[in-house]
């Protein structure tokens, strides 16, 4: 199977509150026709086109004419190539594009799953944990996550760093129900010791990305009743690593993007159980990328959440209810990731053709 193409995609999909998703993806077409579907994390106009441009005039001839086969040597050829411009940012999530759309036509050329590729399922269903958009404001957010929880899924999760908005959205959740607070690295390591009690309070799943620089978790020594989850910005599996012998850390959140594709994703996993440590794949995606993170959880050692983000039909390029919030998700079980977006979705929202 000879790559014969890859057509990076450029979405701008409606989204809640008048805003809008921009979602790249790639095509990738073999010699023989065969297609997969891949996607990085882009979230903003400026980041697409980075994307965009970074899949057509850099990635897309690193592959061109290679064979898909090859797709985890190939991986780690561009890491090496590419390695002056970074080894985490837009070239490896660029290159995670390409990654998952070969793990696609492989599976499909199998007429096998990417979880069994992967080496097989663990598990059919993943629950679902509900992301909410930031609103930095108590009443908003507690009003939402009331809401979340009227739909049944079984975890909650909020972007809010002040500790007043994310005590109040707890008040909502019943203490047994698994709650996730992300700060987005808006703490220093004195704000985090002078509210470590009220931190520890909420019972939390695990407190993510509550400091920056996130450098200062090596040295910081655990802090009773807070696991802190973090590593989503993190480009491969020895960065990873690094930070599983941090005692303030408990959980670890491998980004099917940021780490460049399934390719380096299969081996962080496999790291992350040899040093018993949980592993909490960041899943704030609609299109291939949410397959395959399903793939990734359904893999796990541990059971883990999809965090589905804040979105709804419209949004869903493929029509099985990911976007949804809900008590659980199948696994897909089709080759290859499992779905193909729908053609009419991705020429509807194809921001490039216009």
């Amino acid at each position: 199977m000879i790559i014969d193409r890859i057509e990076p995609i450029a979405l701008r999909i409606p989204a809640r509150g008048g805003n809008v998703l921009c979602l790249t993806a790639c095509r990738v077409v073999t010699k023989d026709g065969l297609e997969g579907y891949g996607e990085c994390l882009s979230l903003r106009p400026p980041m697409q086109r980075a994307l965009f441009a970074t899949i057509r005039d850099a990635i897309a001839p690193h592959y061109a004419g290679k064979s898909v086969d090859d797709r985890e040597a190939l991986n780690k050829a561009a890491r090496v190539r590419f390695a002056s411009f970074g080894r985490a940012g837009t070239v490896l999530n660029a290159l995670a594009a390409v990654d998952i759309a070969l793990w696609d036509i492989a599976g499909k050329a199998a007429n096998k799953s990417v979880s069994d590729l992967l080496g097989g399922a663990k598990r059919t269903r993943v629950p679902v944990m509900a992301s909410l958009d930031k609103y930095d404001d108590a009443r908003r957010t507690r009003a939402r996550v009331e809401e979340a929880l009227a739909t049944g899924v079984p975890a909650v999760k909020v972007h809010e760093h002040r500790l007043e908005v994310a005590e109040e959205s707890r008040r909502a959740i019943p203490m047994a129900t698994p709650y996730v607070v992300d700060c987005n690295n808006a703490h220093t390591v004195a704000d985090i010791e002078r509210d470590e009690k009220r931190w520890a309070a909420m019972n939390l799943l695990f407190f993510e990305d509550p400091l920056w620089p996130p450098e200062e978790l090596l040295s910081l020594p655990a802090m009773p009743g807070i696991a802190v989850g973090m590593g989503a910005d993190l480009g491969s599996t020895e960065q990873m690593a690094l930070y599983t012998k941090a005692p303030s850390i408990g959980v670890l959140q491998p980004d099917v993007c940021m780490l460049g594709g399934l390719s380096e994703a299969k081996r962080t996993l496999a790291m992350l159980a040899a040093a018993n440590k949980t592993a909490a794949p960041h899943t704030p995606f609609v299109g291939p990328a949410a397959l395959a993170s399903l793939h990734l959880l359904a893999i796990a050692e541990g059971e883990g959440y999809f965090a589905t983000v804040e979105a709804d039909d419209s949004m869903d390029p493929y029509g099985f209810g990911h976007t949804r919030w809900k008590p659980a998700l199948e696994v897909p079980t089709g080759p290859g990731l499992g779905f193909d977006p729908d053609p009419g979705f991705l020429d509807r929202y194809d921001y490039a053709k216009e």
